[in-house]
């Protein structure tokens, strides 16, 4: 069996253990159902323990009806989590709270960022700029790397474990995540580099380089946006690892 499969036939097994048959009532299913329930909890628990903390009271409750309507798509109890930001994003009990289910997100993507397989540092590959052309050459990033946005500070509300925030959202911002050593890192993007650093993994070095003219053309507020700096900045926080063709 494959992981589709399984993934599969554990979606299927969920549903019929929730279901209100008579079968799903019985002492066997029930044990099964709190099998499930109970470590799926713990799986949630371990990997937003500050979203949790956020809830209180209510964890389990958000927890259970996460479990019953999203399921579980994934063989990997490590994976459980994948859409719980959006299931809090959907209570309306949370309408006024929108940071619990940002601090959801930014869990996540601390979770999968833990989770990236680790790569070679090779920053020797830089050397390529001068021996080929940029249109082949990309960013070659660190592990996890991507970007988290929200109208609070939710990083400092992590680091700091706040439990009761100020519920008052600031200027909408975005940070850069990424693993350096064995540990999540993170720093604000400066809203000039700020497409830079959104087609990051997606585009060549040409086109990157292209794009940091275009923005000092079209916002006089940028000018001094260098694209040899934001790439030496990339080096020195390693977020870059290299260049790959």
């Amino acid at each position: 069996m494959n992981h589709t499969d399984l993934a599969y036939w554990q979606a299927q097994f969920i549903t019929s253990v929730f279901s209100q048959d008579p079968q799903a009532s019985s002492s066997g299913i029930a044990i099964y159902r709190n099998n499930l329930v109970l470590t799926h909890r713990a799986s949630i628990l371990l990997t937003f323990s500050r979203t949790c903390a956020l809830l209180g009271d209510n964890a389990h409750i958000a927890i259970y009806r996460y479990l019953t309507e999203f399921g579980k798509s994934s063989y990997d109890w490590a994976q459980s989590g994948e859409h719980f930001a959006q299931c809090l994003a959907q209570q309306p009990e949370l309408a006024e709270q929108s940071y619990i289910s940002d601090m959801a997100k930014y869990e996540w993507c601390r979770h999968q960022i833990n989770r990236s397989p680790a790569k070679p540092l090779n920053q020797s590959s830089i050397g390529m700029l001068s021996t080929h052309d940029w249109s082949d050459l990309y960013l070659d990033l660190a592990p996890g790397w991507s970007l988290f946005s929200s109208d609070y500070d939710i990083p400092r509300m992590f680091d700091a474990f706040l439990e009761n925030p100020s519920s008052t959202p600031s200027t909408h911002r975005t940070w850069v995540c990424w693993r350096s050593g064995d540990a999540p890192q993170q720093l604000l993007v400066p809203t000039p580099s700020l497409l830079l650093y959104q087609h990051a993994s997606s585009i060549s070095i040409q086109q990157l380089s292209d794009l940091t003219e275009q923005i000092k053309n079209t916002d006089s507020n940028t000018d001094e946006l260098d694209f040899m700096a934001w790439l030496a900045s990339l080096m020195q926080t390693k977020q870059l690892f290299g260049l790959r063709l």
